[in-house]
């Protein structure tokens, strides 16, 4: 199946043969969580091709296009502690709204534009580093939007997929970050700070749970399938990997709150701008 068949995100919400959050969410509801119908799988395919076809991510416009109406890793965790789907206003938090169909400012800050500038630097430094404690090696392939092939209103896009280098068999899921505000400083420096994403764990360091990343990499996880990250955190003086295993329990008290905020919000909205 070519990825342009697959109902595109922006479909009218009301149509009963185009790809509609509610028509998703309902079909999800319907069919028992681990079988696989035909159409998941004609649809599974599909995914694979987007995947493909958004590679590039930032700079690519298909995978702009691909994001809009998903709720993406990189806002679940504001969503997932928004006042509104923990049942603590019935306000709408229009500034995620926007942010999930596509409406939301692109700012570009000093911080936005260092962490763009030293990723690649980054992922050479983690795939050194990684061989080094690797049979084979690693490599660290390109990616693109993964969309979950049952909940299809999640989406990830993860920095790279690690594979091991001899048998190319996956290894896990890469995600770096080059914190701005610590670009100076070790890793240990930079801990010191309450607000930072890492927690020392004796010689090594681990990702805070509490922490916006670590809702960002379990949501990658969820929409990959992929139960392994290394999630890099880069600095001018040091590069460390602090690995991540899929949270059943935290995703599974996670994940009902971003469908709430889908159906309650994203739903409601489109089905307006469609009737507008």
């Amino acid at each position: 199946m070519r990825a342009a068949q697959v109902p595109h995100p922006r479909a009218a919400a009301t149509s009963a043969s185009s790809y509609t959050a509610a028509s998703s969410v309902q079909s999800h509801k319907r069919s028992h969580p681990g079988r696989a119908t035909s159409s998941n799988t004609s649809f599974g395919k599909a995914v694979q091709a987007i995947e493909k076809e958004t590679r590039g991510q930032r700079d690519n416009p298909k995978w702009h296009e691909w994001r809009e109406n998903r709720i993406t890793a990189s806002v679940a965790h504001k969503i997932a502690n928004s006042h509104f789907v923990n049942r603590k206003t019935s306000e709408v938090p229009q500034s995620y709204l926007k942010a999930v169909v596509g409406q939301g400012p692109v700012i570009q800050t000093p911080a936005t534009s260092w962490g763009i500038r030293n990723e690649k630097r980054a992922v050479q430094e983690y795939a050194h580093l990684k061989s080094r404690n690797s049979r084979g090696g690693v490599k660290v392939e390109d990616c693109g939007l993964f969309i979950h092939p049952k909940k299809t209103w999640l989406a990830a896009s993860p920095d790279g997929i690690v594979k091991n280098n001899s048998t190319g068999k996956p290894i896990g899921l890469l995600e770096v970050k080059c914190p701005y505000k610590h670009k100076d400083q070790t890793i240990r420096e930079a801990c010191k700070d309450d607000k930072f994403c890492l927690t020392p764990a004796g010689n090594s360091y681990t990702l805070k749970k509490d922490h916006p990343y670590y809702t960002q990499v379990q949501t990658q996880m969820a929409a990959t399938g992929v139960k392994k990250t290394d999630f890099v955190v880069y600095t001018k003086k040091e590069t460390t990997i602090a690995p991540v295993k899929f949270d059943a329990k935290f995703w599974k008290a996670t994940e009902p709150k971003l469908e709430k905020f889908y159906n309650d919000v994203v739903v409601p909205h489109e089905n307006k701008n469609h009737s507008a």
